[in-house]
């Protein structure tokens, strides 16, 4: 059954034509030994000591594997007990239960256990597979499709750690099943796919994964379960492939498997006439086990027959001949024996008798002896990975796996959010993409249990939106009931509206997509995105895919359909939007930035201020984003993620600063032209019409640095009325506070007393009063309000939910933050209005001051200037004029035209670890935001330190913002190194 390597190239193009990777692969049989695994001299000496101490029947005993459920009971766990302790048996095999029973379970029967018991699991995701508090992973399919063989080596070293933790030595994993039939009732989403070298890959990957971190593993279903129709619980299926087909796909992952070391090889139940015409199930046939697997493949570790209970064996042999058929053809575990008494005997009495040699049971006994030394008496200790590494293994395979099959112009990423957009849901288990959506922009949800449901309703309301993406959530990722997505799924789907921008969301199997659509009814979406599974991590992938904070990588494992072959995958670049992340993704320790937290717990301890919020974003990904305290000091209710903070002067650059860089990139202002370029009615062309704009932004035009407005309104202490009053009314329309309104045309009081305050020397002095200037420079260009041109032209678009002026026309008032309670001009606490007099003078909206926001939103701002002016795919500002913007303008001075930057020598009003790149701005009220491209960090800082008195400057000196910054420094500077993704 040898052949040449000519002849295996010769048939590989004729059965994989479309594989070029077999070009330099001998895929014929070949009697290459497989790594030798048992090698301890001391293993080598307590296996032979074990073996000589034993009986005739406990050896044979050894190569029993009984079934076991920690769940079911006193009454079962003494029946296995007593095969443990009467029948002396090897090992057993856990199904169902939970994790606290399964191990005080283990160590019961272990405690009885003459001989250490070899324990083992199906846990081909994980224990989850078998036990209701497991740990689940990624089904193989999503591991396939993602990719990524060093991801898949640590997942599998993921689950030999939780495998030891639970005291199981033996895994039955990986599937190394080629998935060549689409029909399959049975492996399906258990392979890797259809792709001989990449199912090779990955099996490779698990065996090292799991074997180098104390588990063994045992690769299945030899000589391949992928290419039958039927499932072998319930009859034997029939491999009909020829022999070249067998050695050019189905043996390849188990040849490749064998040569990196896996413990053991578990044989199926199949009927394979090209390698055995006798029609012996291969479980039970000498040929394929001995001659083929062990001579001609090499394989010298355990063979593991399938459970004999299966219907494709049991119902043809009885209980005890099965068992010992499966001994006989070279099994040395036998599987869930329904016999174990009456097997041990027959297989004794074959000794005795001398049909089996007394040899053949010592060698094949030593060899688990062996193996039990290895994996059990004496175990390499797993690697230790944390919860957090854990959780950003599973996310990062989920996200690599999302797999867009088309996308029509660029669908995705979703690009301006200014739109109506609707999400359809239908399915269970939904509520994580409606969450993760909610984060990008505002979206009206609609959720469905059925297709049915959503035929009834949402047709007649889908024209009222520019986007819908429709979400389809399985129940299952096995063929039953439509892959799990019911009935009715195509005929929803052909009645959403053809002239939309729409999205199609597969949470499941995409094999869905095999029969029961054509091209037209595809064509009919603009982007067809399948995600594999429906839990929480692939929701939150894929919404995040879908908004453009990361990419798309994913191939299509196996065939779905002509339109969709494997490897279809349509490769979306990141959006430049803020990703929710963590901290491992990028080799951060999350206990360095746990320090934040104590700083902030700290500020709020010690009455620095009543509550904060700080975000954490380095190279596009949030690893931060916490809350601490509550609104006020006499309040119980914490501080929320959403809640909006009056940001202060940091308005200078998420307003009036990124504002004018807009209208520079649209062709309508230069940083090098002066005021009266632009609004001489409001300035002259005297000293004032004279100032340089540049000047200016960098706070040397010689301005004052601030005038007291509110002063000369007062009277006596108590607010002019001829100036104020106390409802709104004609003449008195723009509001101060509550129950306070000035009169309408006292802006142009302000800006007399700007003129009148004359300039100085031309050298830097922060200045508040030419924001005043901007902001009208941005009306009279833009042609809107300074408010709207601002939330037209970034805000909304940019998907910014929580950025507004005059915020209590936007949100509800317990989610704005208070800041002073005023004794001296407004007599009351500001609660939704500007904290700054002289914005609030201007009806709460001022260049300088007035825009409100959550630090999240702050962040993407910040993020916007760190990409140069895209975000989520949308240039908003021209590069250069970013870089002219954030860079310093003048020697002697470090300041940006807006932006505050580091001292020469570093540090000033940032930490001194901050390169000379960088870029922020500080508030008055307890906020700051700094940027830095050097390291790619951008982190956000909000507080309401006025609150209740403005002189409250505890948080200046105790220097919590720039603590905090430090401690983001020196998590990032002492990362482990990663690879970025955002590709």
């Amino acid at each position: 059954m040898k052949r040449k390597r000519i002849l295996s190239i010769l048939l590989i193009f004729s059965v994989l034509a479309a594989a070029p990777f077999f070009l330099s692969l001998n895929t014929g049989l070949h009697s290459e030994k497989s790594v030798q695994i048992y090698t301890s001299a001391e293993g080598e000496k307590w296996a032979a000591d074990q073996l000589q101490n034993m009986t005739l029947e406990e050896k044979i005993g050894q190569f029993f594997m009984v079934a076991a459920y920690s769940n079911k009971g006193e009454k079962h766990l003494q029946e296995i007990e007593a095969l443990v302790t009467n029948e002396k048996v090897g090992g057993i095999i856990f199904f169902q239960g939970e994790k606290e029973n399964l191990i005080s379970s283990i160590q019961r029967f272990q405690k009885s256990a003459k001989t250490p018991l070899l324990i083992s699991m199906d846990a081909e995701w994980g224990s989850n597979m078998r036990l209701f508090d497991g740990e689940r992973f990624p089904y193989a399919y999503t591991l396939g499709a993602a990719d990524d063989v060093v991801l898949s080596e640590k997942i599998a070293g993921m689950m030999a750690q939780e495998c030891q933790k639970l005291g199981i030595h033996l895994n039955f994993s990986p599937v190394a099943d080629v998935n060549s039939d689409p029909n399959n009732p049975v492996i399906g989403f258990r392979s890797f796919g259809e792709n001989p070298k990449k199912v090779a890959d990955h099996v490779k990957a698990f065996v090292r994964g799991m074997e180098n971190n104390g588990v063994m593993t045992s690769i299945k279903h030899f000589p391949g379960h992928g290419n039958t129709d039927k499932d072998s619980h319930l009859e034997l299926p029939v491999v009909s492939q020829s022999l070249k087909t067998l050695e050019a796909i189905d043996f390849f992952p188990f040849q490749e498997g064998i040569r990196v070391g896996t413990s053991s090889v578990m044989v199926g139940h199949l009927n394979v006439p090209a390698l055995d015409p006798s029609g012996l199930p291969s479980s039970l046939s000498p040929t394929i086990i001995q001659d083929i697997l062990k001579k001609q493949m090499g394989f010298e570790g355990l063979v593991i027959s399938d459970a004999l209970g299966m219907k494709a064996v049991a119902d043809k042999y009885g209980k005890t001949e099965v068992v010992v058929k499966a001994f006989e053809a070279g099994c040395d575990i036998l599987l869930v024996p329904e016999s174990v008494t009456e097997a041990i005997e027959a297989i004794k009495s074959k000794v005795v008798k001398g049909t089996i040699s007394q040899k053949e049971i010592d060698t094949r006994c030593l060899k688990i002896l062996k193996a039990k030394h290895r994996f059990v008496v004496d175990p390499k200790k797993a690697k230790n990975y944390s919860s957090g590494e854990i959780e950003w293994a599973k996310n990062e395979v989920y996200e690599k796996a999302l797999t867009v099959l088309k996308n029509s112009e660029n669908c995705i990423p979703l690009q301006r959010l200014d739109r109506k957009i609707a999400r359809v849901s239908i399915g269970n288990t939904t509520s994580h993409f409606r969450d993760a959506s909610d984060l990008f922009s505002k979206i009206e949800h609609f959720h469905y249990f059925s297709a049915e449901e959503a035929l009834k309703d949402f047709p007649q309301k889908a024209s009222q939106f520019d986007v819908i993406i429709t979400a389809l959530h399985a129940n299952t990722v096995r063929s039953k009931n439509n892959f799990g997505f019911g009935e009715k799924c195509k005929e929803f789907l052909a009645k959403l509206p053809a002239q939309k921008e729409k999205v199609l969301l597969l949470f499941g199997n995409p094999l869905l997509l095999r029969q029961d659509f054509n091209q037209k009814e595809l064509d009919n979406f603009s982007s067809i995105i399948v995600a594999y599974e429906n839990n929480k991590y692939s929701q939150k992938a894929a919404a995040q895919l879908v908004f453009g904070a990361i990419p798309a990588l994913g191939k299509l494992p196996v065939t779905v359909s002509k339109l969709f072959p494997r490897e279809t995958g349509v490769q979306v670049k990141w959006g430049g939007r803020l990703k929710y992340a963590q901290p491992e993704e990028l080799g951060i320790d999350p206990e360095k930035l746990a320090e934040i937290d104590r700083v902030a717990e700290n500020g709020v301890k010690k009455g620095a201020f009543p509550g904060c919020q700080i975000v954490v974003a380095v190279e596009g990904k949030i690893i931060y984003r916490k809350s601490f305290g509550t609104q006020t000091f006499d309040d119980k209710d914490s501080i929320q993620n959403d809640d909006i903070y009056d940001i202060a002067s940091v308005s200078k650059i998420a307003g009036s600063t990124a504002g004018i860089m807009k209208l520079q990139s649209e062709g309508k202002f230069s940083l090098s032209k002066n005021l009266s370029d632009y609004i001489p009615e409001v300035t002259g062309f005297g000293e004032f019409g004279s100032i340089s704009i540049r000047d200016m932004m960098a706070h040397q035009a010689g301005l004052v640095a601030w005038i007291p407005f509110y002063k000369r309104t007062l009277k006596n202490g108590e607010l002019n009325p001829k100036i104020y009053a106390k409802e709104k009314k004609s003449g008195f329309e723009k509001q101060v506070a509550e129950n306070i309104w000035i009169r309408s045309d006292f802006e142009d009081t302000l800006y007399k007393q700007i003129l009148a305050s004359g300039l100085g020397s031309k050298k830097y002095l922060y200045s508040d009063l030419g924001y005043y200037f901007i902001r009208k420079i941005i009306e009279k260009q833009s042609g809107k309000e300074f408010q709207d041109y601002l939330t037209a032209a970034l805000y909304k678009p940019m998907g910014l939910m929580h950025m507004r002026y005059e915020p209590r026309k936007h949100f509800p008032l317990d989610q704005i933050v208070p800041t002073e309670n005023d004794q001296v001009f407004r007599k009351q606490l500001v609660h939704g209005f500007v904290h700054d007099p002289g914005a609030a003078m201007l009806g709460g909206v001022g260049g300088h001051a007035g825009l409100f926001s959550n630090a999240t939103d702050l962040a993407a701002i910040m993020q916007l200037f760190l990409n140069k002016g895209t975000y989520g795919n949308v240039s908003y500002l021209e590069e250069d004029i970013v870089s002219e913007y954030t860079k310093a303008q003048f020697s002697g001075n470090r300041r940006g035209a807006g932006f505050d930057r580091p001292s020469p020598g570093g540090g000033g009003p940032c930490h001194a670890d901050a390169s000379q790149q960088s870029f922020g701005h500080s508030g008055f009220t307890g906020t700051f935001v700094w940027a830095d491209p050097k390291d790619g960090i951008n982190y956000v800082f909000l507080s309401n330190r006025v609150c209740p008195d403005q002189e409250n400057w505890k948080i200046r000196d105790m220097n919590i913002r720039t603590e905090i910054q430090g401690i983001i420094y020196k998590a990032v500077s002492t990362r482990k190194q990663t690879q970025n993704t955002n590709e």
